[in-house]
Protein backbone atom coordinates (compact mmCIF):
# COMPACT_ATOMS: atom_id res chain seq x y z
CA UNK A 1 0.00 0.00 0.00
CA UNK A 2 0.92 3.62 -0.49
CA UNK A 3 2.29 5.74 2.58
CA UNK A 4 0.65 8.98 3.06
CA UNK A 5 2.84 11.50 1.33
CA UNK A 6 4.63 13.58 4.21
CA UNK A 7 3.45 17.26 5.36
CA UNK A 8 5.31 20.40 5.99
CA UNK A 9 5.34 22.26 8.68
CA UNK A 10 3.00 25.49 6.84
CA UNK A 11 1.13 22.73 3.81
CA UNK A 12 1.16 24.83 1.15
CA UNK A 13 1.64 23.60 -2.45
CA UNK A 14 4.75 25.36 -3.33
CA UNK A 15 6.44 24.59 -0.11
CA UNK A 16 5.22 20.95 -0.72
CA UNK A 17 7.15 20.70 -4.34
CA UNK A 18 9.99 22.02 -2.82
CA UNK A 19 10.16 19.72 0.55
CA UNK A 20 9.69 16.75 -2.27
CA UNK A 21 12.57 17.73 -4.76
CA UNK A 22 14.58 18.57 -2.02
CA UNK A 23 14.21 15.06 -0.16
CA UNK A 24 14.65 13.59 -3.89
CA UNK A 25 18.08 15.75 -4.10
CA UNK A 26 18.78 14.22 -0.82
CA UNK A 27 18.02 10.86 -2.08
CA UNK A 28 19.61 10.96 -5.16
CA UNK A 29 22.04 14.30 -5.49
CA UNK A 30 23.82 13.15 -8.96
CA UNK A 31 20.48 11.92 -10.87
CA UNK A 32 20.84 13.85 -14.02
CA UNK A 33 20.01 12.46 -17.06
CA UNK A 34 23.52 13.02 -18.99
CA UNK A 35 25.45 11.16 -15.98
CA UNK A 36 23.13 7.73 -15.87
CA UNK A 37 26.43 6.24 -16.86
CA UNK A 38 28.71 8.12 -14.74
CA UNK A 39 30.03 6.67 -11.22
CA UNK A 40 30.57 8.44 -7.84
CA UNK A 41 32.51 6.96 -5.20
CA UNK A 42 31.44 6.73 -1.27
CA UNK A 43 32.92 5.63 1.96
CA UNK A 44 30.99 3.07 3.77
CA UNK A 45 30.79 1.62 7.18
CA UNK A 46 30.86 -2.13 7.61
CA UNK A 47 30.01 -4.06 10.77
CA UNK A 48 33.08 -4.88 11.19
CA UNK A 49 34.07 -1.30 11.68
CA UNK A 50 36.30 -1.05 8.41
CA UNK A 51 36.25 1.35 5.63
CA UNK A 52 35.81 0.07 2.13
CA UNK A 53 35.65 2.08 -0.77
CA UNK A 54 32.40 1.18 -2.87
CA UNK A 55 30.97 2.58 -6.66
CA UNK A 56 27.44 3.67 -6.28
CA UNK A 57 25.94 4.26 -9.90
CA UNK A 58 23.18 6.87 -10.38
CA UNK A 59 21.16 4.12 -11.68
CA UNK A 60 21.41 2.31 -8.33
CA UNK A 61 20.26 5.40 -6.27
CA UNK A 62 17.18 5.74 -8.89
CA UNK A 63 16.29 1.88 -8.77
CA UNK A 64 16.13 2.22 -4.73
CA UNK A 65 13.90 5.65 -5.04
CA UNK A 66 11.41 3.42 -7.33
CA UNK A 67 11.41 0.30 -4.78
CA UNK A 68 10.47 2.42 -2.17
CA UNK A 69 7.10 2.04 -3.43
CA UNK A 70 6.12 -1.06 -3.80
CA UNK A 71 2.73 -1.62 -6.12
CA UNK A 72 -0.23 -3.71 -4.31
CA UNK A 73 -2.60 -5.81 -6.16
CA UNK A 74 -4.88 -3.19 -7.45
CA UNK A 75 -1.84 -1.00 -9.38
CA UNK A 76 0.09 -4.77 -10.22
CA UNK A 77 -3.38 -5.85 -12.38
CA UNK A 78 -3.98 -2.03 -14.36
CA UNK A 79 0.13 -2.55 -15.09
CA UNK A 80 0.24 -5.88 -16.41
CA UNK A 81 -2.94 -4.88 -18.40
CA UNK A 82 -1.64 -1.79 -19.85
CA UNK A 83 1.43 -3.65 -20.57
CA UNK A 84 -0.21 -5.95 -22.74
CA UNK A 85 -2.48 -2.84 -24.52
CA UNK A 86 1.53 -1.15 -25.36
CA UNK A 87 -0.04 1.78 -23.34
CA UNK A 88 3.31 2.03 -21.30
CA UNK A 89 2.38 3.24 -17.75
CA UNK A 90 4.00 5.71 -15.37
CA UNK A 91 6.70 3.74 -13.05
CA UNK A 92 5.91 3.05 -9.11
CA UNK A 93 8.20 5.92 -8.21
CA UNK A 94 6.67 8.23 -10.58
CA UNK A 95 2.96 7.05 -9.63
CA UNK A 96 3.52 8.33 -5.91
CA UNK A 97 4.96 11.27 -7.05
CA UNK A 98 1.45 11.87 -8.72
CA UNK A 99 -0.20 10.91 -5.40
CA UNK A 100 2.01 13.37 -3.29
CA UNK A 101 1.59 16.01 -5.88
CA UNK A 102 -2.43 15.66 -5.70
CA UNK A 103 -2.18 15.42 -2.32
CA UNK A 104 0.02 18.50 -2.42
CA UNK A 105 -2.57 20.69 -3.79
CA UNK A 106 -5.57 19.70 -2.23
CA UNK A 107 -7.19 18.46 -5.52
CA UNK A 108 -10.52 17.98 -5.68
CA UNK A 109 -10.77 18.48 -9.70
CA UNK A 110 -8.22 16.51 -11.56
CA UNK A 111 -7.90 16.70 -15.91
CA UNK A 112 -6.27 13.80 -16.79
CA UNK A 113 -4.75 13.25 -20.78
CA UNK A 114 -4.32 9.59 -21.21
CA UNK A 115 -6.34 7.40 -19.41
CA UNK A 116 -4.41 4.21 -20.62
CA UNK A 117 -5.38 1.14 -18.26
CA UNK A 118 -6.09 3.39 -15.05
CA UNK A 119 -2.16 2.62 -13.10
CA UNK A 120 -1.76 7.06 -13.75
CA UNK A 121 -5.95 7.40 -12.59
CA UNK A 122 -5.20 5.18 -9.62
CA UNK A 123 -2.49 7.02 -7.68
CA UNK A 124 -4.08 10.36 -8.61
CA UNK A 125 -7.19 9.19 -7.08
CA UNK A 126 -5.26 8.04 -4.08
CA UNK A 127 -3.93 11.72 -3.83
CA UNK A 128 -7.12 13.22 -4.47
CA UNK A 129 -9.62 14.33 -1.65
CA UNK A 130 -12.20 12.47 -0.48
CA UNK A 131 -14.83 13.52 -3.05
CA UNK A 132 -12.60 14.43 -5.43
CA UNK A 133 -13.07 13.72 -9.25
CA UNK A 134 -10.74 12.61 -11.84
CA UNK A 135 -11.81 13.30 -15.33
CA UNK A 136 -9.76 11.04 -17.72
CA UNK A 137 -9.94 11.05 -21.76
CA UNK A 138 -8.12 9.13 -24.04
CA UNK A 139 -8.78 7.53 -27.94
CA UNK A 140 -9.46 4.01 -27.06
CA UNK A 141 -12.52 2.68 -25.39
CA UNK A 142 -10.65 -0.62 -24.56
CA UNK A 143 -8.44 1.76 -22.19
CA UNK A 144 -10.51 3.29 -20.41
CA UNK A 145 -12.94 -0.23 -19.66
CA UNK A 146 -9.80 -1.53 -18.06
CA UNK A 147 -9.16 1.59 -16.29
CA UNK A 148 -12.76 1.56 -15.13
CA UNK A 149 -12.12 -2.13 -14.01
CA UNK A 150 -9.31 -0.99 -12.02
CA UNK A 151 -11.12 1.84 -9.93
CA UNK A 152 -14.23 -0.37 -9.57
CA UNK A 153 -11.79 -2.98 -7.97
CA UNK A 154 -9.42 -0.68 -5.87
CA UNK A 155 -12.84 0.34 -4.27
CA UNK A 156 -13.34 3.76 -6.40
CA UNK A 157 -17.07 4.31 -6.54
CA UNK A 158 -18.18 5.99 -9.97
CA UNK A 159 -18.82 9.47 -8.85
CA UNK A 160 -15.57 9.97 -8.30
CA UNK A 161 -14.26 9.34 -11.80
CA UNK A 162 -15.46 10.68 -15.49
CA UNK A 163 -14.30 8.49 -18.61
CA UNK A 164 -14.74 10.45 -21.84
CA UNK A 165 -13.72 8.26 -25.14
CA UNK A 166 -11.72 10.78 -27.52
CA UNK A 167 -9.45 13.39 -28.84
CA UNK A 168 -7.88 15.28 -26.11
CA UNK A 169 -7.72 18.68 -28.36
CA UNK A 170 -11.38 18.10 -29.18
CA UNK A 171 -12.90 17.27 -25.37
CA UNK A 172 -10.64 19.38 -23.48
CA UNK A 173 -12.42 22.83 -25.03
CA UNK A 174 -15.27 21.60 -23.65
CA UNK A 175 -14.15 21.65 -20.44
CA UNK A 176 -14.68 24.57 -17.98
CA UNK A 177 -12.03 27.03 -17.12
CA UNK A 178 -9.60 27.35 -13.70
CA UNK A 179 -11.87 24.28 -12.68
CA UNK A 180 -8.93 21.94 -11.82
CA UNK A 181 -6.46 21.99 -9.11
CA UNK A 182 -4.28 19.82 -10.93
CA UNK A 183 -4.11 18.59 -15.24
CA UNK A 184 -1.78 15.37 -15.79
CA UNK A 185 -0.51 15.44 -19.53
CA UNK A 186 0.61 11.72 -20.67
CA UNK A 187 -0.56 12.00 -24.50
CA UNK A 188 0.68 12.50 -28.11
CA UNK A 189 4.31 13.83 -27.26
CA UNK A 190 4.28 16.06 -30.59
CA UNK A 191 0.64 18.05 -29.00
CA UNK A 192 2.37 18.86 -25.90
CA UNK A 193 2.34 22.69 -26.56
CA UNK A 194 -1.30 22.28 -27.61
CA UNK A 195 -2.15 20.35 -24.46
CA UNK A 196 -0.71 22.52 -22.78
CA UNK A 197 -2.38 25.67 -24.23
CA UNK A 198 -5.64 23.68 -22.60
CA UNK A 199 -4.23 23.19 -19.62
CA UNK A 200 -2.78 26.59 -18.41
CA UNK A 201 -7.20 27.52 -19.37
CA UNK A 202 -8.28 24.82 -16.94
CA UNK A 203 -5.89 25.01 -14.17
CA UNK A 204 -6.93 27.01 -11.08
CA UNK A 205 -4.08 29.54 -10.18
CA UNK A 206 -1.72 28.06 -7.88
CA UNK A 207 -2.61 24.30 -9.74
CA UNK A 208 -0.44 22.17 -10.97
CA UNK A 209 0.41 20.82 -14.56
CA UNK A 210 2.38 17.51 -14.76
CA UNK A 211 4.01 15.98 -18.05
CA UNK A 212 4.52 12.31 -18.17
CA UNK A 213 7.87 11.57 -20.17
CA UNK A 214 9.60 14.89 -19.87
CA UNK A 215 13.15 13.02 -20.27
CA UNK A 216 11.43 10.91 -23.11
CA UNK A 217 13.51 8.00 -22.64
CA UNK A 218 16.88 10.08 -22.54
CA UNK A 219 16.49 11.87 -25.53
CA UNK A 220 15.14 15.04 -24.24
CA UNK A 221 19.07 15.83 -22.51
CA UNK A 222 20.70 14.52 -25.93
CA UNK A 223 21.27 17.43 -28.59
CA UNK A 224 21.81 14.83 -31.23
CA UNK A 225 18.36 13.87 -30.75
CA UNK A 226 16.14 16.03 -33.42
CA UNK A 227 12.88 13.11 -33.55
CA UNK A 228 9.56 14.90 -33.79
CA UNK A 229 8.75 13.91 -30.02
CA UNK A 230 11.82 15.29 -28.40
CA UNK A 231 12.15 18.58 -29.94
CA UNK A 232 8.35 18.93 -28.95
CA UNK A 233 9.16 18.20 -25.32
CA UNK A 234 12.34 19.89 -25.25
CA UNK A 235 10.59 23.08 -26.63
CA UNK A 236 7.99 22.72 -24.04
CA UNK A 237 10.47 22.96 -21.23
CA UNK A 238 11.81 25.75 -22.79
CA UNK A 239 8.78 27.55 -22.99
CA UNK A 240 8.00 27.15 -19.35
CA UNK A 241 11.61 28.06 -18.37
CA UNK A 242 11.05 30.90 -19.71
CA UNK A 243 7.83 32.29 -18.34
CA UNK A 244 8.35 34.02 -14.74
CA UNK A 245 4.73 33.14 -13.96
CA UNK A 246 5.54 30.02 -13.42
CA UNK A 247 7.18 27.62 -11.04
CA UNK A 248 8.60 24.24 -12.29
CA UNK A 249 10.67 21.41 -11.53
CA UNK A 250 12.17 17.83 -13.97
CA UNK A 251 11.36 15.28 -11.39
CA UNK A 252 13.67 11.89 -12.56
CA UNK A 253 11.50 9.42 -11.68
CA UNK A 254 10.43 6.99 -14.37
CA UNK A 255 10.26 8.87 -17.82
CA UNK A 256 10.79 12.23 -15.66
CA UNK A 257 7.63 14.06 -14.58
CA UNK A 258 8.03 17.85 -15.56
CA UNK A 259 6.12 19.95 -12.65
CA UNK A 260 4.28 23.19 -13.27
CA UNK A 261 2.86 25.64 -10.61
CA UNK A 262 0.60 28.11 -11.99
CA UNK A 263 1.19 31.27 -10.48
CA UNK A 264 -1.51 32.00 -7.82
Amino acid sequence: MLRAPPKTPDGSPSALVTFFTTSLTRLCPRARVRTAGRKRHARLNHDNGSDEESIITTAASLAFAEDLHPEDDHLTAARAHGEQLDAVPVSPGAGSALTFLAAAVHAKAVAEIGTGAGVSGLYLLRGMAADGVLTSVDLEAEHQRLAREAFVAAGFPPQRYRLITGSALDVLPRLIDHGYDLVLIDGDKVEYGEYFDEALRLIRPGGMIVFDNALWHDRVADPSQRDPQTTAIRELIARVQADETLRSVVIPLGDGLLAVQVGA
